[in-house]
């Protein structure tokens, strides 16, 4: 199998893990169909569903055009091995972590803003993320800017930074309203995406992001 085969598959294996695995296996374990954009009152949500699905679609039409026609087709420049490595490393984080976070978040995850309560997981990833699913998709994305940089994929991760930057801030005020200062002091020690380490208080001490 060649790189850009290789490459390819990884776009169906990443849209398999961050969404139809964990889509099948809450509805095996609670009957519940997870993907709550379309059940949403708020126009906004609903487009950002449908720009979510939209890029996803057009991330693998990407896929099945570069593994068919290579990089000439989809006008992959061309990355040096050392960049390619640090590539298929965050690919491998970006996916553990994605893969990790939904499990940890078991009943409680969603697609979108549920109408119906859902409980407030801070252990595990959610210890030092208030988002690590998302956080682990970004990583993901951004591998292939290393694996296979062309301007399709420089601007598919920037809209999709974007659009998780507008679902962060729904699903997080969402989550205000439920749960109210248990969330606020969580929101106030753990960061939105990533850990920040606040240097007074030694390392190890998660703060706002």
């Amino acid at each position: 199998m060649t790189f850009f085969h290789l490459v390819s598959l990884s776009v169906f294996i990443f849209f398999l893990i961050g969404f139809v695995l964990p889509l099948i296996r809450l509805w095996m374990r609670s009957g519940t169909f997870a993907m709550a954009f379309g059940r949403s009152q708020d126009p906004i949500q609903k487009l950002v569903g449908a720009a979510i699905a939209t890029y996803m679609t057009a991330l693998c039409a990407w896929a099945i055009c570069y593994a068919i026609g290579g990089a000439a087709v989809v006008g992959v420049w061309s990355t040096p091995r050392g960049v390619q490595f640090v590539g298929w490393a965050l690919l491998v984080v970006g996916l553990t972590i994605v893969a990790i976070a939904q499990a940890q978040m078991g009943l409680s995850w969603r697609m979108g803003v549920a109408p119906e309560p859902t409980a407030l997981v801070v252990t595990g990833l959610f210890r030092w993320s208030r988002n690590p699913i998302y956080s682990g998709m970004l990583t993901t994305l951004a591998a292939y800017l290393f694996l296979s940089p062309c301007p399709w994929i420089v601007m598919g991760w920037l809209q999709f930074a974007l659009l998780i930057a507008i679902q962060t801030t729904y699903e997080e005020q969402a989550m205000l309203t439920l749960h109210g200062q248990d969330y606020q002091e969580y929101r106030a020690r753990v960061g939105r995406f990533f850990p920040r380490w606040q240097a007074a208080t030694g390392v190890g001490e998660p703060t706002v992001g």
